[in-house]
């Protein structure tokens, strides 16, 4: 046992206290050993998971800095951790209130009650203190002799495999034992025969046949001896550790890393009761490694990790939730963010959360941005050129000269009207648009094959001082500036090979492309707009999703354009509403603070100055000299500058309805966002008073996962139902609705007045805080009474209408849309088939479609760390849209083909 040192006497009273309380409502908790921590050495044990030790690894100093830094910054505090072992260790923070430190001893009670007596935590290694430590001094060993560097990377390759296991291996035993005597009793079992008559059994039963029978038989076994493994093993990682050809000191980090995956596993397995979430507008920026993406799109899945205010967080789950109450924020800075209103955000003091309905004007905010992290990939480009039909093409379907379709269409012809009438309908488009019949004498165009810098450019003089004209069929710059008028002309020729035409015209140089391919394809390919569309522009979505670079190539053109450059600093001007948004929200992944008014005009004005004008010129700059000069003049003048805090005031708040999209962050909880640093969860605790704890609060804080479950007043959430179904099955076992007469009665109205006072409710939360995990919990407890009462649905993607929308309120479906969420963890089904397959020894894995698809990048990277560990080739076989595929990782890299 650990040497710890005592607590003060008054900590100790207060755990006493909480702990008696505990016990009184029935709950059955190892001895707790609680430990005062420092800051610093808590975030020294919370880097290592609660532990005070872990083998040597750089990830543990990753998280510790981020957690180090979070701290000294304001932006997150650790108050209490606790770890499943017998005794338990819980720690508490110093400086901690003693309010605090006595909801963070009843938190503990709940959370050790629930380690002790849940049955998915009953084969966890209760001394994993001690396991650790052991852990550790075989690595360090491993280290001294191997070298760091050697063991550190084989300990990335096993970490990117920890997933690879069996959860239920621990509580189900996978394969068949061998009975003594089987391989007699197999081997002298006949085949099949058909019942006959003696006189009639070698006509019904001829001889030959049975013997082509047996012999069949049996090399059907001898083939099934040959198996390896006999049967398809769904723990890799144990697979691995027996059969693949390691040296003993990577035996035994693999070893390690498999032992401690499941140790953790039944933490995942009971997540629903811990999450939480968070709800902001589709349309609220979220800056993510894929770039400056809108909620909407990293719901769907096209981020993996979002920017916490401190680094990067992956994103553990996602969800939809209709015509939610809104409150709307915005500040002075010209910054807002429209999300649910019990949705929460950090304040200025770096420590504090505050609701979107409980803030007032007046209230300071935290402002943030995206940490100056950027795509590192350059977006592809994959367009065709339209196809337009020509009066040739009738002709020629018709076998008539192009002079007689042009005198059908006139109507000065009725020959072999027919004939014409059915090549036309050949061309038909399928909206039942009229077709457009010309001449196809639209000169081709080269399309480049990615967004780079000199696309981002070009894009940026387009929103810029640039337009594309439908009716006149051109694009084109108009600028006073003679060096941007021929950098614009230089770009469209080495870009798509078009040359435009460059004039001075009334004080301007015009230049303009004559190619409706290039009007097409900036359309189509980024959405640029035609026509008078001054309020209409933005920023292109590729440029958002580029890497800084190509970012900044665009901003610089952009602001050559719109932008002024004076003693005011930078003023940027523009009618769109978007386009000044997503400006300012780029501006703050520089580190640039900016200020943005609409002006009397109607115009906005994003405002840069001080400190911020001077990491502009530093990091984005002007293109045109006399502006860059002017912008130096500006940051030379050290009278602007002031100290600039990164915090913005509430100038108003408006209140309404709308859909809200949430986000879980694994860890911190918390994401940047719209400007703001934005919590993910909101943390509705049963918490005890300065003298007791109330009977409804500790059960539910107890039994639901120890007390820690993600809601909000008004919300329903189809991920995170526990507390719900928790007093859902309270009230139900109170009023004995359950039982054989309960399920037999179809009157809706005896159901509805239903109540024989039973009082089982406390046992009966007792008894699934025991027995379940999250599916078992769902699958049994989530009623049709209950779906219907709370209103759940089943959402999804609709592609044609580009929105998110309630599929079916169905009962089943929306059921198994949960189950099928939660089965293995959420994650794909993987078993070891074949560890000699080919008969070469190679390794094939097999993907069962139990729940969820395979991610064809994960499992490119998750075979060649398997190939790191086979040292032969490896495949796995998966169906991608409903095809059998077997990828595969060899020598030569990566690959997949049709299986």
């Amino acid at each position: 046992m650990r040497s710890v040192k005592p607590l003060p006497t008054y900590l100790n009273d207060i755990q006493e206290e909480v702990e008696g309380y505990a016990r009184d409502y029935g709950l059955d908790f190892f001895p707790i050993i609680y430990e005062v921590l420092d800051y610093k050495t808590m975030n020294e044990v919370a880097a290592f998971g609660g532990f005070p030790t872990r083998y040597p690894h750089w990830r543990f100093g990753m998280d510790y800095e981020q957690l180090s830094k979070g701290y000294e910054f304001g932006l997150q505090k650790i108050y209490e951790m606790v770890i499943n072992t017998n005794p338990a260790y819980a720690y508490l923070l110093e400086g901690n209130s003693l309010v605090d430190q006595k909801i963070v001893m009843a938190h503990v009670a709940g959370h050790v009650d629930f380690f002790k007596n849940n049955y998915y935590f009953s084969k966890t290694n209760r001394k994993m203190i001690d396991g650790m430590a052991n852990h550790s001094s075989t690595v360090r060993r491993h280290m001294s002799r191997h070298g760091v560097d050697a063991v550190e990377e084989f300990i990335d390759v096993c970490l990117s495999l920890e997933n690879l296991i069996d959860p239920m291996s621990p509580f189900i035993q996978r394969t068949r034992p061998v009975r003594g005597g089987e391989e007699d009793d197999e081997t002298a079992e006949d085949i099949p025969r058909l019942r006959a008559k003696g006189y009639m059994e070698k006509y019904i039963n001829p001889p030959e046949f049975l013997e082509q029978q047996r012999k069949r038989m049996a090399e059907q076994k001898q083939k099934r001896k040959k198996k390896f493994p006999e049967e398809a093993q769904r723990d890799v990682l144990q697979f691995l550790v027996h059969h693949a050809p390691l040296e003993r000191w990577q035996r035994d980090c693999l070893e390690i890393v498999r032992a401690e995956a499941y140790y953790f596993a039944p933490q995942a397995q009971t997540k629903i009761l811990n999450e939480g979430w968070a709800c902001v507008k589709s349309n609220t920026y979220v800056f993510t490694e894929c770039g400056l993406l809108p909620m909407a799109k990293v719901v769907r899945e096209e981020a993996r990790t979002v920017f916490d205010g401190e680094g990067a967080r992956p994103i553990a789950d996602r969800n939809v939730i209709f015509g939610h109450e809104t409150v709307t924020v915005r500040t002075r800075r010209g910054l807002e963010l429209g999300g649910s209103n019990n949705h929460r955000v950090l304040l200025a003091d770096r420590t504090t959360w505050r609701r979107l309905d409980e803030l007032q004007p007046g209230d300071r905010i935290a402002v943030s941005g995206g940490g100056d992290r950027w795509p590192t990939e350059q977006m592809g480009i994959h367009w065709i050129p339209p196809y337009r039909v020509t009066v040739g093409d009738v002709a020629a379907t018709a076998q008539v000269s192009p002079e007689t379709i042009a005198r059908h269409l006139g109507g000065r012809s009725a020959r072999r009207s027919g004939v014409i009438a059915t090549a036309l309908a050949e061309y038909e488009r399928p909206d039942n648009q009229e077709m457009p019949l010309s001449v196809n004498r639209r000169v081709a165009i080269r399309i480049p094959v990615c967004v780079d810098e000199k696309v981002g450019a070009f894009l940026g003089y387009l929103v810029g001082d640039g337009h594309i004209s439908r009716k006149k069929r051109h694009l084109g710059l108009t600028t006073g500036d003679e060096p941007q008028a021929v950098e614009f002309h230089r770009l469209g020729k080495d870009l798509f090979d078009v040359t435009a035409s460059m004039q001075w015209d009334d004080g301007r140089w015009r230049v303009l492309f004559h190619s409706e391919h290039l009007s097409d394809f900036l359309v189509e390919v980024f959405g640029l707009t035609t026509g008078p569309s001054a309020s209409e522009k933005r920023i292109p979505d590729a440029i958002l999703r580029s890497p800084e670079p190509v970012v900044r190539a665009f901003l610089r053109s952009y602001f050559d354009c719109d932008a002024y450059a004076g003693k005011s600093g930078v003023i940027l001007s523009t009618m769109s509403d978007a386009l000044a948004e997503q400006v300012q929200l780029l501006l703050l992944n520089y580190g640039i603070l900016s200020r943005r008014r609409r002006q009397a005009d109607g115009c906005w004005h994003v405002h840069v100055m001080g400190a911020s004008a001077a990491r502009f010129a530093e990091r984005i700059g002007f293109g045109l000299d006399r502006k860059q000069e002017a912008l130096a003049r500006h940051v030379g003048d050290r009278r602007w500058y002031k100290e600039e805090r990164w915090e913005d005031e509430v100038v108003s708040l408006e209140r309404g309805r709308d859909d809200v999209y949430d986000i879980s962050v694994e860890e911190t909880h918390r994401y940047a966002a719209a400007g703001f640093i934005n919590h993910n969860s909101y943390w509705h605790s049963k918490i005890l008073t300065e003298k007791a704890l109330h009977s409804s609060e500790i059960i539910d804080y107890a039994d639901a996962c120890a007390g820690v479950l993600a809601t909000g007043p008004g919300r329903l959430n189809p991920y995170k139902l526990g507390l719900e179904l928790f007093r859902n099955i309270e009230m139900r076992w109170n009023q004995g609705q359950f039982g054989k007469e309960w399920e037999e009665c179809d009157s809706l109205a005896a159901k509805r007045d239903w109540d024989l006072r039973l009082g089982l409710g406390r046992k009966r939360i007792f008894e699934v805080r025991k027995l379940y995990n999250d599916v078992a919990f769902i699958d049994e407890f989530f009623t049709l009474e209950f779906c219907l009462e709370q209103k759940f649905y089943s959402f999804g993607f609709n592609d044609r209408s580009g929105n998110w929308e309630i599929m079916t309120r169905d009962f089943k479906k929306v059921k198994d849309q949960l189950l099928k969420s939660l089965t293995n963890r959420g994650q794909p089904f993987v078993y070891v088939e074949d560890g000699n397959f080919n008969n070469r020894g190679e390794l094939l894995l097999r993907h069962n479609h139990e729940a969820v698809d395979l991610d064809l990048g994960q499992a490119r990277d998750t075979l060649h760390n398997l190939y790191k560990v086979w040292t032969r080739p490896v495949s796995v076989l998966t169906k991608v849209d409903g095809k059998s595929k077997l990828l595969r990782w060899d020598e030569g890299g990566f690959s997949d083909k049709s299986a």
